[in-house]
This record gives structure tokens, C-alpha cells and sequence, in this order.
């Protein structure tokens, strides 16, 4: 092995180092925190479980900002993955697991999260990898996971008017469809305004634009397939607009 290629392994392992220090910095006191209200109060289940989901996005995305480049980042979510798979796969065979953690069905959290990461490393290094624009990672990211929540936390209780199409599996409603576009749109440009030099109201039709196709695709795709589907296409959509 060459000179070039150690430095560039070791620097890499560095790097990854760091974006896992930065993750975990965030991930593990919010986790304690949500477990301590669930063990402590009757905060709902699904609360409790799109609580999680915002903590997990908002720390990917804070990683993939201050990533020092997107081979670490990439990397990171792949380690993730890997390690926390099996842990989940242990804990998956006590009784109390899918309760406390509103499981769906049974693996559903540890392959949604297999899943979830896998996609954020495909995010990464597309977007950031080839495209030079890790803002449109962080950005489809927390616009997929901050709508995904809005649209639980709203439609779940609020949602008294259902999407009422063919293409839909008729549980969504178009309060929580209406919480999404608000949130997407919202976290969308916030991350745009903080780290891109367009100007403001480019901004503001980008961000919009792509909370519009993130919230019709989630509408229409089935809940086992949007974790793909809805980042996806909001970043297809971020790279074709983007100036």
C-alpha cells in the first residue's frame, strides 16, 4: 500500500471517527431523555415513536453538516447499521421490546432501521459524493423526517378527513398531509438559508417545491416503502431545481 492510500484510509478513519462522535453526542442524550419520559409518563405510543424518528434524522442531518467529507459520512451511517442491527436483533426477543418500542410487527424496527441508513449512505454519497451538494442530503433528509413526523403527530389524533383515492391505503388524512408539506417545507428551508449561498427566495421556491413532491409521494406510497421513496424523490427533485 502506497504512501496516498494510507493517508487517505487512516485520515478516512479519523474523519468517521468524528462524524460518529458528532451523532452520538446528539443521538445518546435524546434517547435517554425519551426513555425517560416513556418509562415515566403516559406519553402516547406513537409519540413517543415519531420522537425517535425526529432525534434520528436531526442527528443524521447535523452529521452529514459538519462530515469533513462524504466518504466519513457515508460511512458512518453504514457503521450504524451494522452495529446496531444485531443489538436490536438481541433485544428483539424480550417481551418487553416491541411494546416499549411500538413495534409494528415483528423485525419491523430493526429492518426499518437497516433500511433507513442504508438509505442515508446512498443520500450521502450521491448527492454529496457526485454532486458536490451536501445540503441536499441533510435537506431530503430532515424534510423526510420532520414532514413524516408532522404528519403522525397531526393526522394520528386531528385527522378527521381521509385522502380517499385508489392509490392510497385510505389511513392518511389531509390534515396530516397538509402538517407534512408545513414541516417539510419549513426544516427544508431552514437548512438552505443556514448552509447554501442562493439567494432567499430561491430558497423559498426550492424548499416548497420539493415539500409539495415529498408530500404527494408520501400520500401515495405505501408506509413500508416511503423511507426510500420520499427522500428519494425529494432529492432527485432538490438536484434537478437546484441552482
Amino acid at each position: 500500500m502506497n504512501d496516498g492510500s494510507s493517508m487517505f484510509i487512516n485520515n478516512l478513519v479519523i474523519d468517521t471517527c468524528y462524524c460518529m462522535e458528532i451523532l452520538l453526542m446528539y443521538l445518546i442524550p435524546c434517547v435517554m431523555i425519551l426513555i425517560a419520559i416513556r418509562l415515566f409518563t403516559k406519553l402516547p405510543s406513537f409519540i413517543f415513536r415519531k420522537l425517535l424518528h425526529i432525534v434520528a434524522f436531526t442527528a443524521v442531518t447535523l452529521m452529514i453538516l459538519a462530515a469533513r467529507s462524504w466518504q466519513s459520512a457515508t460511512l458512518t451511517s453504514i457503521v450504524i447499521a451494522v452495529v446496531v442491527y444485531p443489538i436490536l436483533a438481541f433485544f428483539e426477543q424480550k417481551k418487553w421490546y416491541a411494546h416499549f418500542f411500538v413495534q409494528k410487527t415483528s423485525g419491523e424496527i430493526k429492518k426499518s432501521l437497516l433500511l433507513l441508513f442504508s438509505m442515508f449512505a446512498v443520500l450521502i454519497a450521491v448527492c454529496w459524493g457526485i454532486f458536490d451538494k451536501p445540503e441536499i442530503a441533510a435537506m431530503s433528509i430532515i424534510m423526510w423526517g420532520n414532514g413524516d413526523a408532522a404528519a403522525a403527530l397531526i393526522g394520528t389524533p386531528f385527522g378527521r378527513h381521509k385522502v380517499k383515492s385508489r392509490f392510497t391505503d385510505g389511513k392518511k388524512s389531509w390534515e396530516g398531509s397538509c402538517a407534512m408539506l408545513i414541516v417539510s417545507f419549513i426544516s427544508g428551508l431552514f437548512i438552505l438559508l443556514m448552509t447554501s449561498s442562493i439567494a432567499v427566495m430561491t430558497s423559498f421556491y426550492v424548499s416548497i417545491i420539493c415539500a409539495v413532491v415529498g408530500t404527494a409521494v408520501e400520500l401515495f406510497t405505501p408506509s413500508e416503502y416511503d423511507t426510500v421513496t420520499v427522500p428519494a424523490a425529494i432529492a432527485l427533485v432538490c438536484l434537478i431545481i437546484y441552482p
